[in-house]
């Protein structure tokens, strides 16, 4: 008996490389479902001005389906960058967009986008054509 004077609780005792891979793996699955299309992620919308028309003030609102998933709006929407910070899945969305121009007219706009990957989505403020 003397050749089974192995401790038991020496043979249980995890590797080193396995108790590395453990905590590894977790943080590898957290990374992908981080930035998984299955969860919503940060997205800036910025919206172009029309060409040749002076924007006084704007507004966007972002739907899918029937429900409002944001809204934004720009009282003096002549000087700056129109943008707008939204965390959202990816998919189609709905855009509404209203302006009201320089020569004293409102112009509307409706587009559809479809968001993947991107985390920065330009997108006109008023579509040519609509």
């Amino acid at each position: 008996m003397a050749g089974s004077a192995e401790d038991p609780a020496s043979r249980r005792e995890p590797s080193p490389l396995r108790r590395r891979l453990v905590p590894l793996a977790i943080i590898a699955l957290g990374f992908l479902l981080w930035r998984s299309p299955l969860l919503p992620q940060p997205r800036t919308f910025v919206w172009d001005r029309p060409f040749g028309l002076s924007v006084l003030s704007a507004e966007v609102q972002l739907w899918r389906g029937d429900t409002l998933l944001a809204r934004s709006e720009w009282p003096d929407a002549s000087q700056g960058a129109l943008t707008q910070q939204v965390t959202l899945r990816s998919g189609p969305i709905r855009v509404l967009s209203f302006a009201r121009l320089g020569n004293g007219t409102e112009r509307r706009a409706t587009q559809d986008l479809n968001l993947g990957s991107e985390d920065v989505v330009h997108a006109p403020l008023l579509p040519a054509g609509r």
